[in-house]
């Protein structure tokens, strides 16, 4: 949804709440409400909470400098300023992407950070167009299981989603997790190709398949701790 004065508004209904929560982000309002509540509801409590939310600073990620660790899955990022270049360049060469600055560039400044972070991102999609595919087909193999195709999205609320065509779809950002992460997003999502729902036979499959406690596990994503998805997350 999309307010004149709080902008993009991602709605999440959740059979378990009894009340309208909402949460400022970086570039939107996250607003859980409970489930099959009508859109006119929605839009009444958007109006209610909307003096309190204006009061509310949105959350300001990390700056990325020359300075900043940040390690994805597959590669490193290094920031270089170089005195002959006047735009901002990269390039991806043995699991290191260098990203190019102008010499006299501020680099703090809202407009440097993100083209950073649009460029990190670039290099996150070829790299997730080229991995989760691969990792999808090895799983699916493994275990019997079939589905359609692979996307890839910039999705900031799941990590990925199985339509009833078995079509699945990735976040870019899932490349900023560890393998194990990674491997779980995957086989849940196959999972979903047998289970489209999260009954107690879905988990029993992805445990099966995940080789441990899948529902327990599915809990420590909730709480990502990695370091380089600080940078991005919302």
């Amino acid at each position: 949804m999309h307010d004149s004065d709080l902008g993009v508004i991602i709605v999440k209904p959740n059979k378990r709440a009894r009340h309208v929560i909402a949460r400022r982000k970086t570039d939107h309002i996250s607003l859980t409400v409970p489930y099959r509540m009508s859109r006119q509801n929605i839009l009444n409590a958007i109006e209610s909470l909307k003096p309190q939310l204006l009061k509310i600073a949105p959350k300001q990620l990390p700056a990325i400098t020359e300075d900043t660790n940040l390690r994805t899955f597959s590669f490193s990022v290094q920031i270089k300023r170089f005195h002959l270049t006047k735009s901002y360049r990269i390039t991806l060469k043995n699991q290191l992407l260098t990203i190019f600055i102008p010499e006299t560039e501020d680099i703090l400044s809202p407009v440097a950070q993100e083209r950073i972070r649009n460029l990190i991102e670039q290099a996150l999609r070829f790299e997730a167009k080229r991995i989760l595919p691969q990792k999808t087909e090895f799983y699916a193999r493994k275990h019997g299981l079939k589905y359609q195709q692979v996307k890839i999205n910039k999705s900031r609320t799941r990590w990925g989603s199985c339509s009833r065509r078995k079509n699945i779809n990735f976040s870019l950002y899932l490349l900023l997790l560890n393998e194990k992460q990674i491997d779980y997003v995957v086989l849940h999502e196959l999972a979903h190709t047998v289970e489209m729902n999260h009954s107690p036979r879905f988990w029993e499959l992805l445990s099966t398949l995940f080789g441990e406690d899948a529902k327990a596990f599915s809990r420590t994503m909730k709480k990502i701790e990695s370091e380089s998805y600080a940078y991005f997350a919302h």
